[in-house]
């Protein structure tokens, strides 16, 4: 199944929204920045497999769905 760059931050918030989680939370628990997250759900920026997996981890979602 291909995902667009719009429905896998859309994914990404929806997950973040059922956690109670903000950008920054999410960010904390990863490891990374909340500028960094913000980029990774609009787009502006692909991020490492490592960080691609915390991500999914942390939100419960798949690898495939999280950034570029």
């Amino acid at each position: 199944m291909k995902t667009t760059q719009n429905g896998k931050a859309r994914v990404m918030r929806a997950a973040r929204g059922r956690l109670g989680m903000t950008q920054l939370d999410l960010a904390r628990k990863v490891g990374c920045s909340e500028s960094q997250i913000t980029k990774i759900e609009t787009g502006r920026a692909t991020p490492e497999q490592s960080l691609k997996e915390a991500i999914a981890r942390e939100l419960g979602i798949q690898t495939w769905e999280v950034g570029v």
